[in-house]
Formats: structure tokens, sequence, C-alpha cells
């Protein structure tokens, strides 16, 4: 009997995880025909044992590669063609499961325990972007999802949230929100007069103008639908800010205004063991509330159409910086309207802490105590406060690790201050001899703990020069430099830009069952009504809110 010689392909052994190697003729024992037979059976048996195999597990590792609801590519579908297998592409998928266009944000909040109803509809959607039309929860989820600690802090700060309109040659010119922050009985009569601080936004006729228009009237609606009419008391394009006086007949619940305390420590001794930030919080019996980033706090505003409903907008307080010119404005990682600018922010207490101002993807906010001080101010001196120091400053904490340890290493007892990011060439800053990394620890005398504190050391002394204590940690030296304050000339005015308002395409949107088979006729109505209204004469926001009501009844 001839001995066959088996040489076997490659194989996969069922008990291990390497393949069996080749094996030549003086290896294979002698054995009869029927034997020969079996292991040729055995070697097909394990050839399709190791197709299948391999083509389950190219299976499953591109599987994990691609998401259950895309469909088969093409070089999924050649990968295993090369392998003898055949796999057909999942042609009937519709496209709005296939392909998840989302943002990070939107699919985030869809696993928010707080979600609830608001279903997903699959479009495409054209939808209108920075419109004064859309509320804060009209195409930003989180803003939807609304937990319980955001809900009671927004109604703890309701009654002092009001709508503001803003009229000129008989067109509606900006609608805004606005904070009440203080109330007064008018001395001889029965009714009280009460000051809301806002934007100036409301007032700017055009992107580059800093004139407040001759004709302005103002209308303010309060939490009950009361409609007001507001006198503009003062209005500061450079800070963006204004005060409008109402009066009614009853008195009217100012809002809490919490000034913030930015600073931390950066010496490693003050480490608390499991304490960490949370040491960072509202102490008793303080004056002010500690905001250290990832602080949780919420912006407000009232929309101006019945039934001027508050909308809030949850996030968290942010280092990274904003695109204004602004030095003094901070950030918050959540998105409002354009309704909402001049509208509050507030901590979870319910504390006034900012105002909102308006960008694509944050809030950007100016701090309360920046705020005060320039109301304060403008009571005392009827003329605004427009220094200009000529350079970007932060907290020291908030420098780069590696500066920090040059800084903690040349001096070990500085723990605070306020950190020098930039000095523009040819401004006081430049002049007074201060340098990029420098750090500004002492200021008229006091000791600077932060970069708030710091502002409000100088806000007064526009005009005059202070004096600087100021730590260069390149050179090791401790410096006493003077700096005078200028006066900010209108060619340096901040500037406070605002996209213009755009139509786009989602694949999805979310809203009530209700509400989606009248959302493009009540959007398109809405707005032929508001242009009707500006070529036919004064636009009443009133009258519009009817009209719109009218349009989804229909």
């Amino acid at each position: 009997m001839n001995k066959d010689r088996i040489i076997s392909r490659p194989r996969l052994s069922l008990l291990r995880s390497h393949p069996v190697e080749e094996r030549g003729a003086d290896e294979v024992p002698e054995c009869n025909s029927g034997t020969s037979l079996g292991v040729r059976c055995l070697n097909a048996i394990y050839g399709q044992v190791h197709s299948l195999v391999f083509g389950f597990g190219v299976y499953i590792s591109l599987r994990s590669t691609y998401p259950p609801y895309r469909p088969a590519t093409s070089s999924f579908t050649n990968l295993l063609n090369r392998h003898g297998q055949r796999h057909t592409a999942r042609s009937t998928v519709p496209e709005e499961i296939m392909f998840d266009l989302r943002d990070p944000e939107e699919i985030m909040a869809s696993f928010s325990p707080w979600k609830r109803g608001h279903p997903e509809y699959c479009g495409p959607h054209v939808i209108d972007q920075h419109s004064f039309w859309e509320k804060f929860d009209t195409h930003t989820y989180a803003s939807k999802d609304l937990d319980f600690d955001t809900k009671r802090a927004a109604m703890k700060a309701s009654p002092f949230v009001v709508s503001l309109v803003s009229v000129s040659g008989g067109k509606a010119l900006f609608m805004g929100s606005g904070t009440i922050v203080d109330c007064e009985e008018a001395i001889g009569t029965h009714l009280s007069t009460s000051t809301i601080l806002t934007s100036a936004s409301l007032f700017r006729t055009s992107a580059g103008s800093d004139a407040l228009p001759d004709d302005i009237e103002v209308e303010v609606y309060l939490s009950d639908g009361t409609l007001l009419n507001g006198e503009v008391y003062a209005c500061d394009f450079h800070y963006n800010l204004a005060l409008i006086k109402i009066e009614s007949d009853a008195m009217l619940q100012p809002a809490n205004l919490r000034n913030l305390d930015d600073s931390i420590s950066i010496h490693p001794c003050e480490i608390q063991n499991g304490a960490g930030s949370k040491s960072f919080r509202l102490h008793p019996h303080s004056d002010l509330f500690h905001l250290s980033p990832g602080d949780e706090v919420v912006a407000l505003g009232r929309y101006f159409l019945e039934p001027h409903e508050i909308m809030a907008a949850p996030g968290k307080f942010s280092l990274d910086s904003v695109e204004f010119d602004c030095k003094e404005l901070f950030r918050a990682n959540c998105k409002i309207s354009k309704c909402g600018i001049g509208g509050p922010l507030i901590n979870r207490y319910g504390d006034v802490i900012g105002v909102n101002f308006y960008d694509r993807l944050c809030t950007p906010f100016l701090p309360i105590n920046i705020a005060l001080k320039w109301l304060e101010h403008f009571k005392k001196n009827r003329r605004f406060c427009r220094r200009w120091l000529g350079m970007q400053m932060t907290n020291l904490f908030a420098a780069r690790l590696g500066q920090l340890e040059k800084i903690i290493q040349k001096f070990p007892n500085i723990s605070r201050g306020v950190f020098v990011e930039e000095v523009i060439k040819g401004s006081p800053a430049e002049r007074a001899g201060i340098l990029y990394g420098d750090v500004i620890v002492r200021c008229a005398g006091n000791n600077v703990g932060s970069f708030l504190e710091f502002c409000g050391i100088i806000w007064d002394k526009t005009g005059k020069s202070v004096k600087l204590v100021v730590i260069r940690a390149t050179s090791g030296v401790r410096l006493k430099l003077k700096l005078k304050l200028d006066e900010t000339s209108p060619d340096k005015f901040y500037r406070w830009p605002l996209p213009e308002e755009c139509r786009m395409s989602v694949k999805r949107i979310r809203m009530g069952k209700e509400k989606r088979s009248c959302y493009s006729t009540v959007s398109a109505k809405v707005q032929d009504l508001a242009k009707l209204h500006s070529h036919s004469g004064a636009l009443r926001v009133s009258e519009c809110g009817s009209s719109a009501k009218t349009a989804i009844s229909e």
C-alpha cells in the first residue's frame, strides 16, 4: 500500500489558538485506506471551521468599529469577498438612522435621566439660527431636559426677570431680557420706581453704531405678562450695559445680587484631603459667592411673546476665553438665544452673579462685580468709568503648570495673584514696565488675590496712577511699578458683534407631537407678520403674539 503524503494546510486547532504546522511524509504514521479517508475528512472539517471562525472574527471586529445602525461599507464587503464570504449591504436601513450627525452635547443630553417626551423627528428640517424668535430650548437639548435644581433656581429668580422690546421709528429694534435690581417707593405717590439692568444692545441700531436713537421706546413685560413703558436711564456701549426705569402700582421684587470671589490658592500645602475643589463654595455668613471652574450656573431670560415664559439654560463656568474685545468677560458653557441678551446668570441658589451676552457656542457673561461697580459709579458721578490698561490678565491658577512651578520655586509664599497674559504695545501697561508672565500681587496698598479683586481696586482710579508690586519668575525679582490708568477713547471701545440670522438644515429635531405639524407654518406666519408690521407701521409685540397664537390654533 502506497503511503499517502498528507500535507495539511495551516488550520485552526480546536484546542489551540495557533495553526497546526505542516508535516512531511516521514512524519506521517502508517495508516490504511480507511484511516486516510478519515484524516481527509478531518482536514475538510478543520478547513470549514477555519473559514467560519475567521469570517466571524472579521465580522465582530468590524461591528465594533462601525455602529450597528450604519450600513456595511464597500471595504467590509471586499474584505469578506477575499476570504470567500459574501455579504450584501443592508440597503433597507433608513438614512436617518444610519448616520448620527448630532453634536456630542446633543448625544449626551439624549441620555439625560431628566429627559421626558420631546421625541425626535428625522428630517431634513430647515430651522432658523441666531433669531430673536428662538427660545432657549428650541434647538438646544440641554435646555429641554432641565433637572429639578435648575427649575427651582429659575422659579426663585423668575419674579425679577423681565422681557424687553425696543421700538424706534415705529419699528421693533431689538428683543432682549433684563433684571430688576432695585425697587423703591416714589415719594409723594402711590407708585413704585424700579431699575432694570440689561444690555445696551437693546438700543443699537447697527453693528457699528454707538448712538442712542432719539425716539427710542421700551416695552417691559413682567413675569405675569403686565406691559409697562420703560425710560432709558443710562446706556454705555463700551461695557454694553444699560439701565431702564419703570413705574408700577405695586412694589416689584428685586434680584439678590451676589458678588463673585474667583480666587483659588495654588499653593500645594493648601490641599485638603478629600475636599478638593469643593472647598470653594458659598461660605456661611459671606457676601461673596466663590466661583471655580466647573461650578454649575444657569442663564435666564424671558420670552417677548405671550405668555412671556421664563427660559433657562443650565451650564458650567469655564476658564476658556471668549471672542469679544471685553477683557472682563467670563464664560459659561450653556447656550441661550438672542432674546436672552441682557438677562441674568444665576447660581444654584437663585442669586444673580452676571449679565448674559450672546455667542454662537457659549454664553459670555459680565460678572455682577463689574456691573455693580459700573452702576455705583454712574449713580455717584453721572458719567461712565472707561479705563484702559492695555493688557490681558487672568487669575494665577489659570496659568500653565510649568509657569506655576517656576513661580512657586522662586516665590514659595505666593499662592494668589493676577497673571499677565499679554501686553499691548504702546499701552499704559507697557509704559509701566509690565511684561508677559508677570504676576501682580499688590495694587494701591492692597493685596491682590484675584482678577475681579484687581478690577475692583482700580475701577474708580481712571486718570490716576497706582502703585503695583509685581513678581517676575524669569529673573526671580520683586518689582515696584507705577501704572497710570488712561481713559478709553471712542476708537478703543469694546465691540459687541452679533451673528447674523440664518437658516440651516438639520437631520433631527426634537419637539412635542402637537407642535411638529404646525412648526414650519407658525414660524413662517410669525415672520411674515413681523415683516408686515415693520413695513406698515409700529410693531406691537403683544399684537404679534396674538397673531402667532391664532396661527397655532389654525
